[in-house]
């Protein structure tokens, strides 16, 4: 999953483990600016309002109310304060796949020259989300494949982090141009996973039209060595019979009918090989139901004909 770049804000917060709020919850506290231009646009200026009014309901217990305006200050601006104290209370209001994500985050753009108690707050509080939900590790066989979680798109592969899940059972599906896998697994709190996901990515287009253009340029030598060979074939009619022309033209017309076989032969192959390759290579999923033709065969008994009923479903 790709998180997007990190914005620092008019109003910056850094965290101070030592101070807690009226309910002895440590969260990131104001302290001093952090290094970089503060953001001066409107959007900035009202997620540092959002942000403080956060901070206020959260030294007020009211944990609900804080979460909903770290989130819509992280709507506006992402940050790495923003994204430690949005995930800090998500914590409390009992959303750790959600937590265990702006945490990381967090982690992810922790700023150069930050005390390690601020790194290790954030990582404990890490821990304690991951511990909540299951931890996958998800890779697709080629690039650029969209990848979902029971239906919802969570980025493109490859993905360059880890991806939390909560609990329970999830499909896991990647797709791209057309072609699709997915997978079912049941994922337990705590867990950890790793998960390869395995796309048709179908024929190779530049080798099939190559094999294409060999195998027509096959043929259509066949065809003009045939009608040389018809030529030479028509010059030894009108030679006498017996006559030394007459027999060199009987010599290339067998020469060049030689070659003209050996063409259509050689370009046949070569296009049959390719349609095979291409035929075989180009099956695409769209629905678990789709694929190849499946035949049944039963057997069919009744007071009028004995005998196998066939069908066939696509």
């Amino acid at each position: 999953m790709k998180f997007p770049p990190l914005f620092l804000m008019c109003a910056a917060v850094l965290l101070g483990p030592s101070a807690a709020s009226a309910t002895g919850k440590a969260r990131l506290m104001p302290s001093s600016p952090t290094d970089g231009v503060p953001a001066t646009s409107r959007a900035g200026e009202r997620a540092a309002q959002l942000y403080r009014e956060g901070n206020q309901f959260y030294d007020e217990g009211r944990f609900a109310e804080a979460e909903a305006r770290y989130q819509a200050a992280w709507d506006l601006q992402q940050s790495f304060d923003v994204a430690g104290n949005l995930g800090n209370v998500e914590l409390e209001v009992n959303q750790p796949r959600e937590a265990a994500e702006h945490l990381l985050y967090a982690l992810d753009t922790f700023p150069l020259g930050e005390k390690l108690e601020k790194r290790t707050f954030l990582q404990k509080r890490l821990a304690e989300a991951k511990s909540q939900v299951g931890t996958l590790w998800i890779s697709v066989n080629v690039d650029d494949a969209e990848v979902l979680i029971d239906g919802k798109l969570i980025g493109q592969s490859p993905l360059d982090t880890q991806v939390f899940v909560d609990p329970g059972k999830r499909t896991l599906e990647a797709r791209r141009a057309g072609a699709r896998t997915s997978t079912s697994l049941f994922v337990a709190r705590g867990s950890d996973q790793r998960i390869a996901l395995s796309l048709d990515t179908g024929p190779n287009i530049p080798l099939v039209v190559a094999g294409g253009a060999v195998g027509l340029l096959g043929v259509a030598s066949g065809v003009t060595f045939a009608i040389l060979s018809t030529a030479k074939a028509r010059s030894a009619d009108g030679e006498p019979s017996g006559s030394a022309r007459r027999l060199d033209w009987r010599d290339s017309q067998t020469t060049l009918a030689n070659i003209s076989l050996w063409s259509f032969i050689g370009g046949g192959v070569v296009l049959a090989g390719t349609a095979v390759y291409a035929l075989t290579t180009s099956s695409r999923t769209s629905s678990p139901s789709t694929g190849l033709a499946r035949f049944h065969a039963a057997p069919l008994v009744t007071s009028e004909a004995k005998g196998l009923l066939l069908g066939a479903s696509f």
